[in-house]
């Protein structure tokens, strides 16, 4: 069945006689049903659940804050900058260190040793 087979079928069909007292009270009857037949919500308080979710919300806050005013990467790059000269001249001299191969339960290593 298609819509136009739907809605001629439907216009064939005649109307309910209603009174006019009954149009001008159907609004109201309408709102006064679905008050009473609407469940009424109740709120249910779930008091660990709110706790546990304020406890990690403090934590991640206390978390960003250590992170913020710290800053462990910035002391560690500082670390880093301050002997990079160094660091780059023991990196720079790393491949004439190089002895040989090492070879032990762990698997194969290079072996590091000072120039004699």
């Amino acid at each position: 069945m298609n819509d136009f087979d739907l809605d001629t079928k439907l216009k064939k069909i005649p109307l309910p006689a209603r009174s006019d007292d009954y149009w001008e009270h159907f609004p109201a009857q309408v709102r006064f049903q679905l008050q009473r037949t609407a469940p009424k919500k109740a709120v249910r308080q779930n008091p660990p659940a709110r706790y546990f979710w304020n406890a990690g919300l403090g934590l991640a806050c206390f978390l960003i804050g250590l992170l913020v005013l710290n800053q462990p990467l910035k002391a560690a790059s500082g670390a880093i900058f301050k002997n990079e000269q160094t660091l780059r001249q023991q990196l720079a001299q790393l491949p004439n260190h190089l002895r040989a191969f090492m070879a032990d339960e762990h698997g194969l290593h290079y072996l590091i040793a000072e120039k004699e």
